[in-house]
């Protein structure tokens, strides 16, 4: 396996043992809640990270009038129906989705115009930023109040024994979820 391979499963290289510290970022709404539902593949950056694993989504708590109008706008470019999914209904300050960082690309004039539209206006995008890759987005079943911090950190023991009371866990070291069982 090579070394991507193990940072994206969540195992030490050196011991191979599960890494129970799992990383996460607060995000200001809509983008928060456009990952969790798989409408935003990248966020964008002013800085590059070399960690490569899970991470947490963190809905910020802030809420101003410019954030609902962004999602308003957003909206219209996913065909989201403002009805069934109003401003309103995004969480704040709390945890609600979990994805694969995969990659941290420094963004191109060329990398930047094979972006879609919605994509476009979901992050900043200029030359000499990052882009970060987001994959296999896990929303949570029950988003859970988490206190958000700027930067990449490391959720707590107490958020992460949280995690796994709603069904997420780790196993060989790999987060993985399952639905309760009924």
């Amino acid at each position: 396996m090579n070394e991507k391979n193990h940072q994206i499963s969540g195992l030490s290289q050196e011991s191979r043992e599960p890494i129970t510290k799992i990383k996460a970022i607060s995000l200001h709404q809509p983008y928060a809640s456009l990952i969790a539902m798989g409408l935003k593949q990248f966020e964008t950056r002013s800085w590059s990270t070399n960690y490569r694993g899970k991470l947490v989504i963190c809905a910020a708590l802030k809420n101003s009038k410019q954030q609902q109008l962004n999602y308003e706008t957003l909206a219209n470019s996913f065909d989201l129906d403002l009805t069934v999914q109003p401003w309103s209904s995004l969480p704040l300050g709390m945890a609600i989705a979990v994805v694969d960082l995969t990659d941290c690309i420094e963004m191109t004039d060329e990398f930047i115009d094979e972006q879609s539209e919605a994509e476009l206006l979901c992050g900043h995008w200029e030359s000499g930023r990052f882009a970060w890759k987001l994959e296999n987005v896990q929303p949570f079943p029950q988003p859970f109040p988490i206190k958000g911090k700027q930067g990449l950190w490391n959720i707590t023991d107490e958020e992460f024994e949280q995690l796994c009371a709603d069904g997420f866990w780790l196993s060989r070291g790999e987060l993985l979820y399952s639905a309760p069982l009924i």
